[in-house]
């Protein structure tokens, strides 16, 4: 079951948002399902509560990680879905998920601090020593160094953790209440990061950080990043449009062809060159060239889905996880989708995505406290 964490402080309009929902609940505007949802999440899941709070805001009546491509294969007609719980704690709600340079896939637990490592195999361990209490963290990525960088939502800080288990921890640089959510590998041999309060941050494998808010949009709530074909960063604004960073940090913002309430959350690229996104308010995937071209996909996409993690599969397609569909989703480059759910937990809520160094594809369920495998 999903936990509160005592004494956090929810950055920028987080607060504002619960306080402004919870007052439609009074109305009985709102279903007592959506209710619940969104309660739980305000209380206990912030990273993702950025998200799915400003959904609730538009329907309340308010205002509006990436790996390297491994080789292609064809993907079997009937994708087999296996799931991991052994030695994941009990409430850790898993977040964020990248492979690491071991081969093992690497993992966020949110709620208890920890970072969970999980071979090809299913054999789990946890790692909780050097990670500072309160810490949240979220979103991880592989680094140059070999190392994983995460982000840490709710201590302001970065984490870099190395494939034996030593973690140490950056704020030097980092905003106080940053609300740090989203971490990806840079052109640059740095690790750039995304600040919901509306900065991008950028990180060097020694630890030295610099942030960026110039160019980009007041309410736009940086949320994830990914870096692109043409050597930028590009990163999702849950306000709304989809920003690109030069590594010296240039900021251009695209919000054409990006529906109303759209609420782009991740972010990937694709093996076409262009940025393959997320929409978790509109249930769509959105696709950005690096000329700002954007496309937007929900034929086939079920209803209230709620794409998530985004990531490039093995076979070229695009894999997103439905978080509220609670099913996986793939995509391919000329936007026909196929669903997955067959021997998924129900309520698992898969939300971070990954190809895996066996070819297949890794989530996380944070509802359910699993790893899951789809191949």
């Amino acid at each position: 079951m999903q936990r509160q964490r005592s004494g956090y402080q929810a950055p920028y309009n987080v607060q504002a948002a619960c306080g402004k929902i919870n007052e439609s609940f009074r109305t009985g505007a709102q279903a007592l399902e959506f209710v619940s949802r969104v309660k739980l999440l305000c209380s206990s899941y912030q990273p993702f509560a950025v998200a799915i709070l400003s959904l609730a805001l538009v329907q309340c009546g308010g205002p509006g990680g990436s790996s390297a491509a491994t080789p292609i294969v064809t993907p079997s007609l009937t994708p087999a879905i296996t799931e991991y719980s052994a030695g994941i704690s009990p409430g850790s709600q898993p977040y964020d998920i990248a492979a690491g340079s071991d081969g093992a896939l690497w993992f966020t637990e949110f709620s208890d601090n920890r970072i969970g490592r999980i071979t090809t195999g299913g054999a789990v361990t946890e790692y909780a020593a050097g990670i500072s209490a309160g810490a949240g963290p979220g979103s991880i990525a592989a680094g140059p160094d070999g190392a994983l960088w995460f982000a840490e939502y709710s201590g302001s800080r970065i984490g870099r953790i190395t494939t034996n288990g030593v973690v140490t921890e950056y704020s030097a640089g980092v905003s106080p209440n940053a609300g740090l959510t989203g971490i990806a590998a840079g052109p640059d041999g740095a690790l750039w990061f995304t600040e919901v309060v509306g900065r991008i941050g950028r990180i060097t494998t020694a630890g030295s950080v610099t942030e960026f808010s110039a160019g980009i949009s007041v309410g736009a709530q940086p949320f994830s990043i990914a870096a692109g074909s043409d050597g930028a960063l590009w990163f999702t604004e849950v306000g709304g449009r989809i920003g690109r960073i030069t590594t010296v940090g240039v900021v251009t913002e695209f919000s054409a062809g990006i529906s109303a309430n759209a609420i782009p959350t991740g972010i990937t690229a694709g093996a076409d060159g262009a940025l393959w996104f997320t929409e978790v308010g509109t249930n769509r995937v959105g696709r950005i060239t690096i000329g700002g071209l954007v496309t937007e996909y929900s034929a086939g996409i079920s209803v209230s889905a709620q794409p998530f993690g985004i990531a490039l599969g093995p076979d070229a397609a695009l894999w997103f996880a439905e978080y509220n569909g609670n099913r996986i989703g793939r995509i391919t480059t000329g936007g026909a989708v196929s669903e997955y759910a067959a021997a998924l937990s129900a309520n698992a809520n898969p939300n971070g995505i990954v190809a895996g160094s066996d070819g297949a594809l890794w989530f996380t369920e944070a509802g359910a406290d699993r790893i899951g495998r789809l191949k």
